[in-house]
């Protein structure tokens, strides 16, 4: 029956890393949660399933949540999931409790590191730093492929100190930054003089949010932000901003590997 794996990518990493997966484990099926989330009902009919997701707020993306709020397993032996920041062992199981009142489970949880991407808070990675995170990348996928071939029951532990900051700190953190929706980051959203028209954020942009009116993007305040940042990081005049958020003088990032095309195909 195979293996899917389902994800949520904005600027391609978890893309990068649902590929290379594939890559390692025959008759594996890769298939996008933004596109899912518009079917009436999402079921996989997989023996093995694995989401593959970014960290926003130190937690899973809201998508991610609405993906196991609905999606059905029941043909599943075993269930994964890969987080593309390190992060606390709360993420997964937060994730496990979601799939548990439906009488599914988490049997395995990874976590891996690839660049930052969130304009407003990290710095441009430079190449070497993204190629030695690269090469830290593929050791680890060869680990995670034999433990999810043999079906292991695996969990990842970051220790008692991370637990004690998943339960405090970054529980306040993750709660302002859910609570005013990023400080109000989908409602910051502009173009400045360097825009060209070239409509790269429409095509892009997974919520549809994003429409050109007299060759100018806008952003429809009525429709959820997906936070996935892929518009300001494609856009290749770098003319997308966000009011307040420091990314005026920054530089951005996306997967090198990683096309336009790639992302807005996810819809």
């Amino acid at each position: 029956m195979g293996v899917e794996i389902f994800y949520f990518s904005g600027t391609g990493n978890s893309i990068h890393v649902a590929r290379e997966l594939k890559r390692r484990i025959p008759d594996t099926t890769l298939i996008p949660i933004i596109g899912t989330l518009k079917r009436g009902k999402i079921e996989s009919k997989a023996d093995t399933v694995g989401v593959v997701f970014p960290i926003h707020a130190h937690t899973y993306p809201w998508v991610v949540e609405e993906f196991l709020k609905r999606v059905v397993l029941h043909s599943a032996s075993y269930v994964f999931a890969l987080s593309n920041r390190e992060c606390a062992d709360k993420v997964f199981s937060d994730m496990n409790k979601l799939l548990m009142k439906r009488n599914f489970k988490l049997d395995g949880s990874f976590a891996v590191n690839t660049p930052e991407n969130f304009v407003p808070i990290f710095k441009l990675p430079t190449k070497e730093e993204v190629m030695e995170l690269e090469n830290k990348l593929q050791e680890k996928l060869d680990k995670i492929q034999g433990l999810i071939a043999n079906k292991t029951h695996f969990h990842e532990n970051t220790g008692p100190l991370v637990k004690v900051l998943a339960n405090t700190l970054l529980r306040v953190s993750r709660f302002m930054f859910q609570k005013t929706r990023y400080f109000g980051l989908q409602k910051s959203y502009y173009a400045d003089d360097k825009c060209t028209g070239c409509g790269t954020c429409e095509k892009i942009c997974l919520s549809n949010k994003i429409q050109l009116v007299n060759k100018k993007p806008t952003w429809n305040d009525n429709i959820a932000c997906t936070y996935c940042f892929a518009c300001i990081s494609y856009c290749p005049s770098i003319a997308i901003q966000a009011r307040r958020k420091r990314t005026k003088n920054k530089g951005r990032y996306h997967h090198p590997l990683i096309k336009v095309n790639d992302i807005a195909e996810q819809k």
